[in-house]
């Protein structure tokens, strides 16, 4: 019961800090992620580039092919990355624990974010007309799977047997 209140309460702070830096979240999360994405996507030779005209209403325009898709924050797995960072901080661990879950948590949902974006390219490339099934059913299991998966590997793999109260 304690973590799921603690859980609770670290999602609120989150969405609270989330609202209180959005703008700063654009362009230190959502852009990067979708400039390195396009990239990708244009050395594996996919016609694909990203336009800045949005970013002031907080979305990227990631054009691939014929496609252009407007990425937003859900786009991005920030909230996904919330759930997991709260997961973190809500979890009887000691603080060096949850400093180094939080490390691991960052950079992996950057990496992930990253290829999402170039998931969905790949489907505008080759399935256009999978994008919905891919977008709305298939990367939202893929975000549940892989929170659980980073979690429970902090869990086992870094936070020390005797440590959990």
């Amino acid at each position: 019961m304690q973590f799921c209140t603690l859980f609770f309460a670290w999602l609120l702070v989150l969405a609270g800090l989330f609202e209180l830096t959005r703008a700063l979240l654009v362009e230190l999360y959502m852009y990067p992620i979708s400039y390195v994405a396009a990239w990708i996507l244009s050395s594996m030779g996919i016609n694909a580039y990203l336009g800045e005209t949005l970013l002031a209403s907080g979305v990227c325009q990631l054009a691939v092919s014929d496609i252009l898709y407007l990425v937003t924050f859900e786009c991005t797995g920030i909230f996904a990355l919330f759930m997991c960072a709260a997961s973190v901080l809500a979890y009887p661990a000691s603080k060096m624990s949850k400093i180094k879950g939080i490390s691991l948590v960052v950079p992996a949902f950057l990496a992930y974010s990253t290829l999402r974006l170039v998931v969905m390219g790949l489907v505008a490339r080759f399935i256009p007309d999978q994008i919905e099934l891919f977008h709305v059913y298939i990367m939202v299991l893929v975000n549940i799977g892989f929170v659980l998966l980073l979690w429970l590997y902090w869990v086992r793999e870094i936070v020390p047997p005797r440590e959990v109260a």
